[in-house]
């Protein structure tokens, strides 16, 4: 419980600046307008056209479930921020629904998933899936360490701030719908993430801090109207699929401990880079340095609570458990890959 003090007096400097620093909507692209004017069979039939063309296919899948994931989170950038519209909402959310499907059921494809006896034998095989996949050790962040310009890591950050900064809203979602030790440890992760009660511990203040640094408020929303890459939101979209869909709570459980495994691997070789480049300020940094203590402990927390949750999970939720953590590998890996060839087109410009 908070003392009633703690709300009054706390301020911190920059929690003045709304965020996330995002531009205030000003209508609907005219590929979003075209797409949920559609019935559904003919927005699948629009899908089904782009087979043979991944990356159009994966442009139009990402850049429209953005759009609707901005609705649903409610912030000045939502179409129907601030404003009630039966008719739109019920044509973006149509629209959420047949475009979920393709992205994780055509767009992406997972590995095959083991076969494994109950929920013990689940966290014991993803206690070593979660540390050693492909994703962990994707070439991305060997070349921010060794060889990234700061033109490049600076882009990266903006990205890095971009898939992070409503990651408490995210995870929030995740209690819904959870149980037992499960629900737990998901409730101590939103607390962590939200400071344990102050603001200027919340893991989006230290973002706020990073922005600052950079001087990036006013640079940022234009940024993400002109040049955000579509590819840099594939991890968050998937996710997103899952925590909204009631029948992926499971699926979004591991895919979220997954991408919580491979974070310390990760910003120990973005801390590297900002170091070899001049760029780790303390302000740029704490954001990165501050999850290398506290993401390891959460992995840890979201295994053992697969492993002892009560009432037992049944066979397909710890199936789907396990798809979840592929699904984490295959967007991890779509998205790294075209963000290290984006940066490397960057550094030759």
């Amino acid at each position: 419980m908070l003392k009633l003090s703690s709300i009054v007096t706390d301020s911190p400097e920059l929690q003045g600046w709304s965020w996330p620093p995002v531009p205030a909507f000003s209508g609907l692209s005219a590929a979003c307008s075209e797409f949920i004017a559609l019935d559904a069979a003919v927005q699948r039939a629009r899908l089904r056209q782009c087979a043979g063309q991944p990356e159009q296919r994966g442009e139009l899948l990402n850049a429209l479930l953005g759009t609707i994931y901005s609705y649903h989170y409610g912030y000045a950038d939502s179409p129907c921020f601030l404003r009630n519209d039966v008719e739109l909402e019920s044509r973006l959310l149509l629209a959420k629904l047949v475009l979920e499907d393709d992205l994780v059921d055509s767009w992406l494809p997972i590995e095959a998933l083991p076969v494994l006896d109950g929920q013990q034998a689940a966290a014991d095989y993803l206690r070593t899936y979660v540390d050693s996949n492909s994703a962990v050790s994707h070439p991305l962040y060997a070349w921010l360490r060794d060889e990234a310009s700061p033109r490049a890591l600076t882009e990266f950050l903006r990205l890095e701030t971009c898939r992070n900064e409503v990651v408490d809203d995210e995870i929030a979602l995740l209690l819904c719908g959870l149980q037992g030790n499960m629900k737990k440890v998901i409730a101590s992760n939103v607390w962590d993430e939200c400071g344990n009660g102050a603001l200027e511990r919340f893991h989006t203040y230290w973002l706020r801090r990073l922005v600052n640094h950079l001087d990036d408020w006013d640079a940022l929303p234009r940024y993400r109207s002109s040049a955000k890459p579509w590819f840099s939101a594939i991890i968050s979209n998937v996710f997103n699929a899952f925590v909204t869909r009631p029948a992926y709570k499971c699926r979004a459980y591991g895919m979220f401990m997954t991408t919580e495994a491979r974070v310390a691997p990760h910003f120990t070789a973005i801390l590297a880079g900002l170091e070899r480049t001049g760029l780790d300020h303390k302000d740029i940094a704490v954001y990165f340095d501050a999850h290398m203590k506290i993401d390891p402990h959460h992995t840890d927390e979201l295994l053992s609570a697969l492993a002892t949750q009560q009432p037992a999970l049944l066979p397909l939720q710890v199936a789907e458990v396990l798809r979840g953590a592929h699904y984490a590998v295959a967007a991890g890996m779509a998205q790294y890959d075209r963000v290290l060839a984006h940066l490397r087109r960057l550094d030759q410009l």
